[in-house]
């Protein structure tokens, strides 16, 4: 299946590389994890950087009003995301993709497992980011508006370009990867009927209605009617927000009995996510 175009084609590695192969899987795991930290210390790097240079500008004998940047500005009449945020959600992809690959050689399959086990390393990072709850008493809110000075504000929309962006894109190579490495070897009949491949459909499909949702959401907050605004348009956004976390949940199950390797992923993203329900349920207590 290699040319000069693609350089990957299937091998059959000795158990030795095998097991170098699952070493530098968890290696790309512990590094793509490593990432999420970096991600979140630049933010606040950039945005304590922006405020000093805004309250310098302030301070001037400045006259005029400086114009919103460009890159600040929406990439679609009425959206909620910048085209600044556009280009980090690119570079964060990149960088993914880039850390998939490395290492991998030749091996199709290598480079298959890699993108997802990569990608689901990721995952907690998304509640990381998701507006929450209870931000007044969760203590991850505290830890990144205190640690990395980043309003929710600030988070949100790397929540949502990674949610729809990102994370399906990448999954979705692996997927096809997989499909195709399962069809050109005559093996697609047969995986269809084990229990990992139908988890992995599964899985997919819930990222596929995962998709629709954010962007329906996403739309709602760009029109100004996600959570804030009137009576209805706050139910709607309710609405949408239980059906989300409903997917969530679906694509978490699936993932967590499609793979071994990746229930240690789902069940930091349920710790994560956990303490915000817990906090919320504490505010209410104390009322």
């Amino acid at each position: 299946m290699s040319s000069s175009l693609w350089p990957y084609r299937y091998t059959s590695p000795t158990p030795d590389q095998l097991r170098e192969r699952r070493e530098l899987l968890t290696l790309r795991g512990q590094y793509a994890q490593l990432s999420v930290l970096v991600f979140l210390l630049m933010l606040g790097v950039y945005r304590l950087a922006t405020r000093k240079s805004s309250s310098s500008s302030a301070a001037g004998t400045q006259k005029r009003t400086p114009k919103s940047s460009w890159l600040d500005t929406p990439l679609e009449p009425g959206a909620p995301e910048s085209r600044r945020q556009y280009l980090v959600a690119g570079a964060w992809f990149v960088w993914l993709l880039a850390l998939s690959v490395w290492r991998t050689g030749d091996d199709y399959l290598h480079l298959t497992k890699s993108l997802a086990h990569t990608t689901l390393a990721t995952l907690p990072l998304h509640p990381l980011l998701a507006p929450k709850l209870s931000p007044q008493t969760n203590p991850f809110t505290l830890l990144h508006t205190r640690l990395f000075h980043l309003p929710q504000t600030h988070l949100t929309p790397y929540h949502r370009l990674f949610g729809w962006l990102v994370f399906p894109t990448l999954l979705f190579l692996h997927a096809g990867l997989y499909v195709t490495f399962f069809m050109q070897k005559g093996l697609l009949q047969k995986r269809l009927g084990d229990a990992d491949v139908q988890w992995g459909f599964v899985a997919v499909t819930g990222l596929v209605g995962l998709v629709g949702v954010a962007r329906w959401m996403g739309a709602g907050m760009g029109r100004g009617g996600g959570g804030g605004g009137g009576k209805g348009g706050g139910k709607g956004w309710m609405r949408g927000y239980v059906v989300h976390v409903g997917l969530v949940m679906g694509v978490l199950g699936a993932v967590y009995c499609h793979v071994e390797y990746a229930r240690g992923f789902v069940g930091w993203t349920l710790v994560v996510y956990g303490v915000d329900v817990g906090s919320w349920v504490v505010k209410r207590w104390l009322r």
